[in-house]
């Protein structure tokens, strides 16, 4: 069976531990005294679902932790308010037990809870729960600008002002930390601990090709290369070599035959969705720096001073899309970008966006 899965979302067989991020999240949250949020974020792709998933591993472990996993959709109150009292069995919830509405605190609640009530009904069992000396971690993959999101992000506030110990960690894309500025609901994100995913460590991932295909140092230091320790093109590199290989020892040549196909993947799974997800400007600048281009050239292409210039090459590097490589300049930092930043100016590809 193949140990590798370039499944977005999934948790493969096979995973390289970026760097201490796990192990650094989990003994901030043993030590911290009340409430505390952390937003993962890092470019499509780069192992924020799969560090999610080793951390909910390690507070489930934890008798004291109540772990709460969360979708980022309406019902998410309700939802928030439902798992703590499964968990806990609260008195301050037992409504979730009933039917049709009841009276709590002189709160008449129907079946569909008021997002005051729900807010009530959590605040109860978060004082029930730091009285028993546990807390309650709330994972949430993906967050978005979204009105549930907001709701939630005030609903926090509020418990973190009573010094509740309930910890939050979210995961999402940087563009989300890049356009909240301007909305109040959200600037709680903007206080976050923030963890920026990382590159892989260039020699863990030659050591894990080596061991899964039983082939050279030169040749995994060749895959591992190609990857750029972009998490999503390490596990697919992976499982496109070991489909091809059938259980023989892979080849150079057997990298070379898959690396079309791979290429192909990143194009159409990873480099379109980035780039669908930038404005017009932070598309041109990218394809502007192409050929490592200085800032004074990318000034002149772009017909724009350094000023404003200056602010998409930050935005950029926020994104995790490009890293400074010396005075004024800037590079990619996901494999085969540059290709792909080809085809978007080539007319006659599928992927060509028309300037």
């Amino acid at each position: 069976m193949n140990p590798f899965n370039p499944t977005f979302g999934d948790v493969p067989k096979i995973l390289i531990d970026n760097d201490p991020k796990t192990t650094d999240i989990y003994k901030l949250v043993q030590q911290s005294l009340f409430a505390r949020l952390f937003f993962i974020t890092g470019v499509r792709g780069s192992g924020k679902t799969v560090l999610l998933s080793h951390l909910t591993k390690m507070f489930q472990q934890d008798a004291a932790c109540y772990c709460i996993d969360l979708l980022n959709n309406d019902e998410i109150l309700t939802s928030l308010a439902q798992q703590l009292y499964d968990q806990t069995h609260s008195p301050a919830a037992k409504f979730f037990d009933e039917l049709g509405s009841i009276s709590i605190g002189g709160f008449s609640v129907e079946r569909h809870f008021n997002k005051s009530s729900l807010a009530l009904t959590i605040d109860k069992m978060m004082a029930e729960i730091q009285t028993k000396h546990h807390y309650v971690v709330i994972t949430i993959d993906e967050v978005s600008n979204s009105e549930s999101i907001r709701d939630f992000a005030q609903l926090f506030s509020a418990l973190k002002r009573k010094q509740y110990p309930i910890y939050v960690i979210m995961t999402g894309l940087p563009e989300l930390v890049l356009d909240i500025q301007n909305d109040d609901k959200l600037t709680f994100l903007l206080r976050s601990d923030k963890i920026v995913m990382t590159p892989l460590q260039k020699a863990e991932m030659i050591s894990t090709y080596a061991q899964v295909f039983n082939c050279s140092t030169q040749l995994a230091s060749k895959l591992a290369q190609a990857t750029a320790g972009y998490s999503y093109a390490f596990q697919l590199l992976g499982y496109l070599l070991f489909e091809h290989c059938q259980g023989k020892t892979p080849t150079i040549h057997d990298y070379q035959a898959v690396f079309p196909q791979y290429q192909l993947y990143l194009f159409d799974n990873a480099y379109q969705k980035i780039f669908a997800s930038l404005s017009e400007m932070d598309r041109r600048y990218l394809i502007a720096i192409q050929g490592n281009q200085k800032l004074q050239t990318v000034c002149e292409i772009m017909g724009k001073d350094k000023i404003y210039v200056s602010q998409y090459r930050r935005r950029a590097i926020e994104r995790g899309l490009v890293l400074p490589s010396g005075r004024g300049f800037v590079k990619y930092t996901l494999p085969c970008f540059d290709q792909y930043v080809s085809e978007v100016q080539n007319p006659d590809s599928a992927y060509y966006l028309g300037y």
